[in-house]
């Protein structure tokens, strides 16, 4: 009972520390300074400066929610060359919910649609169009379900949910495993600790040198009040210290723990840097420009990007691609030059510098550069469908023009088909214009992330960063030396262990029930060679047994109460016990951090979106 109320108040204590109580700063792992990120300032707000911008008034304005006015807006959306305006969806999924609540689920599920249609690759509205769904008809399985897909498929298309998602996601599976590990820590401490301390009772004598190995063990078992280590080091260390007296799994639970606390706070600190990075923010940037609105501040940025670094072909990219929807065909030609010139098989900027040779009538350059492009990506069919664009500008009687067409359609046949039903003069919309796609945002991040050096160099490098401690030379690679040296000390110089059956001290170990258990000798003579021995012997070893098993089946049934994951590193099952209390941390600190600690630059009302 008292073990059990000790490991209770030893527990709670750590995290009472974590939480700030008993210090003014935060700590590990809840630590907005070691692991999250503090975000940038919303970009979400909409510049009506912009040369043809669809002025959108707040969603607290009277709005006209016709369907001939959201054609317009959809139909002007693709003239700017826009695909995604959250803003407006946004606005949409917020009268789409009002006129649920109202009972009016047919105009819920026409604003639905229209707010997909506004921003496709934003998964809410495809959960808004589920909902819609639902109210009008719960037997709707089929549909309400292929939104649902088609949502979840959105957390992964769209690159900054992705992000979002992605981080969110490593923060809490990071900060739920190392408590789990800082449990364990706690339990291998308060069972082995009583050993630790016997041994060195039962080792100090008058001699000097064990008066001194005896003394240097007490000094060593304090070197993390004195190193001020942070506490799951301090865990760690300990740990580690009681490695003689560990049965195997725990031994493999630790080295895990080890691990663990290398890698888990060392990426999580260095994605959390990157995001507070330019590199990260121009990434944004480029998502933004390529897939929604954009506004003066994001063409500056990226602006002042190549400025710094003029070797970023997709920067160049990007920016072409905002000048050439705007107009502005000769800055955009250049734009995609330099982009190429980076980049020679860049076949996107190929293309898409075909179309700006097509809306300035240079049909001879852009057929040649769609050429090009498609010898690069012969299996893109928008390249096939813009060279029959620029075939049946220059003329009319062409079998090249048809060959094109049937190959575009025959790659590609969802896009070409919507290409082709839009009767509009508009460069926007005549031919298709390449975006960059979120996989290479992606690849860009890791390139980023892990730097010129390969991510075999990030995980040898971990193992040097410092650890929180006012040594700050320490490093993981000593915590690994100081394990390698308990380990070799522990097989030379046998320790006591508690035997399983009467919980007494012993160096004598005997094979029990099976191979995985020691007892100690006169537990092994009484109930496995059932030996007669002395009847008080027997008697007082009776006692002893039934005092040790009662004692240990009352904790266990305490600490089943406590939490679920601590019966389990109680007996003995390390794995199990670490595994189930990862995954109850994760879901108590998703409680915590319900809106997720990486928030989204978008628009006023983001929750919605």
């Amino acid at each position: 009972m008292k073990k059990a109320i000790f490991i209770l108040v030893v527990v709670l204590l750590p995290v009472l520390y974590y939480l700030g109580v008993f210090s003014e700063e935060e700590t590990l792992p809840l630590s907005k300074e070691f692991f999250s990120i503090e975000t940038s300032s919303a970009e979400g707000t909409f510049d009506p400066e912009t040369p043809g911008w669809i002025r959108i008034r707040r969603a607290s304005d009277p709005l006209s929610l016709s369907s001939k006015d959201l054609e317009e807006l959809y139909q002007a959306k693709l003239d700017r060359g826009i695909r995604n305006l959250p803003l407006l969806s946004w606005v949409l999924m917020r009268k789409a919910q009002e006129a649920r609540k109202r009972g009016q689920t047919d105009q819920a599920l026409r604003l639905a649609l229209y707010a997909q249609r506004f921003s496709p690759d934003f998964p809410e509205p495809s959960f808004e169009v589920a909902r819609a769904r639902w109210s009008e008809n719960p037997f709707q399985v089929t549909e309400i379900l292929r939104e649902l897909l088609r949502g979840i498929g959105g957390w992964f298309r769209h690159y900054p949910h992705g992000l979002k998602r992605g981080y969110n996601a490593l923060f809490l599976v990071g900060n739920g495993v190392l408590m789990a590990f800082m449990v364990l820590g706690v339990f291998l401490l308060v069972k082995y600790v009583s050993l630790y301390v016997y041994d060195i009772r039962k080792n100090l004598t008058g001699e000097i040198s064990r008066l001194f190995t005896q003394s240097l063990k007490i000094l060593v078992f304090f070197l993390p009040f004195f190193l001020r280590l942070d506490l799951l080091w301090a865990l760690l260390f300990w740990s580690l210290l009681m490695w003689g007296y560990a049965t195997k799994r725990e031994r493999f639970m630790v080295v895990c723990f080890l691990i663990a606390l290398t890698y888990l706070p060392f990426f999580l600190r260095s994605v959390s840097h990157f995001l507070e990075s330019p590199a990260s923010e121009i990434l944004m940037s480029m998502d933004r420009a390529n897939h929604q609105d954009w506004n003066r501040s994001v063409e500056e940025k990226l602006r002042e990007w190549v400025a710094k670094r003029p070797g970023d072909a997709l920067a160049h990219f990007t920016l072409g691609l905002i000048e050439k929807r705007q107009g502005h065909y000769s800055q955009a030609e250049s734009f995609y030059q330099r982009a190429l010139e980076i980049e020679p098989r860049f076949h996107e900027a190929l293309s898409n510098l075909g179309n700006v040779y097509l809306a300035q009538k240079q049909f001879d350059q852009a057929i040649s550069a769609y050429e090009r492009a498609i010898r690069l990506a012969p299996e893109k069919g928008s390249y096939y469908y813009n060279l029959y664009r620029a075939s049946s500008q220059k003329t009319f009687l062409s079998g090249k023009i048809d060959s094109a067409f049937q190959k575009a359609r025959q790659l590609d046949p969802e896009t070409i088909n919507f290409y082709i039903a839009i009767d509009s003069p508009n460069m926007n919309r005549l031919v298709i214009d390449e975006t960059i796609r979120p996989a290479q945002l992606w690849d860009r991040f890791l390139d980023e992330w892990i730097g010129r050096e390969g991510f075999l160099y990030r995980l040898f490098r971990a193992w040097f960063e410092k650890v929180f401690s006012r040594v700050p030379f320490l490093a993981p690679i000593l915590f690994l030396g100081f394990l390698l040296a308990v380990s070799r000390y522990s097989r030379q110089r046998r320790v006591h262990t508690r035997c399983p059956t009467c919980g007494s001290p012993t160096l004598r170990f005997y094979l029990g029930a099976s191979e995985d258990e020691f007892v100690c000798f006169n537990c092994y003579r009484m109930f496995f060679q059932k030996e007669k021995l002395h009847p008080k012997v027997m008697e007082k070893k009776t006692l002893q047994v039934e005092a040790f098993q009662r004692e240990k089946r009352r904790i266990g049934r305490i600490l089943s109460f406590l939490s679920i994951g601590f019966t389990d590193l109680w007996e003995e099952r390390p794995l199990r016990g670490v595994l189930v209390l990862s995954l109850f941390f994760f879901f108590v600190l998703r409680f915590v951090y319900w809106d997720g600690v990486v928030r989204l630059d978008l628009p006023e009302g983001e929750g919605a979106i």
